[in-house]
C-alpha cells in the first residue's frame, strides 16, 4: 500500500444504532439486525449463484434470504425462536415478491435439521 493509501476497518461508516433487545430470549442473546451494507458485501463474496441454498441460523426480519434470493435468485431458509420475527421475514419475502424462493420457520437453531 502506498503512503498515500489510508486503510480504513470494514463497515466503519455503518450507523452501528440496533434495535433494543426484547422477550426473555433475547435479553441474553438480542436481536442485532446486520446492516444492510454488510449484507450486500458478503453475498457479493460468497460469489452465490442460482444453484446455491442459503441457510440464515437467527434469521430476524429475513433481509439476508431476501436479498440474497432477489438479487441472486438464490433459495434460502431461515431460522429464528421468535415468532415476530418470522412472521416480519415472512413479509418481507412477499413484498419483495420471492416468498417463492425463501422459506422462514420458528425454530431453535439448534434443532433446525440441515
Amino acid at each position: 500500500m502506498a503512503d498515500t493509501d489510508e486503510w480504513s476497518a470494514p463497515f466503519h461508516d455503518i450507523d452501528t444504532v440496533t434495535a433494543v433487545p426484547y422477550g426473555d430470549l433475547h435479553t441474553v442473546s438480542p436481536f442485532v439486525a446486520t446492516p444492510e451494507h454488510a449484507i450486500h458485501t458478503i453475498l457479493h463474496h460468497l460469489q452465490l449463484t442460482p444453484q446455491d441454498f442459503l441457510v440464515d441460523l437467527g434469521c430476524g426480519h429475513g433481509t439476508i434470504n431476501v436479498i440474497a434470493a432477489k438479487k441472486y435468485s438464490v433459495r434460502g431458509l431461515g431460522v429464528d425462536i421468535e415468532p415476530g420475527l418470522v412472521d416480519i421475514a415472512k413479509e418481507n419475502a412477499i413484498k419483495e415478491d420471492v416468498e417463492n424462493l425463501v422459506d422462514f420457520r420458528v425454530e431453535d437453531v439448534l434443532q433446525t435439521d440441515l
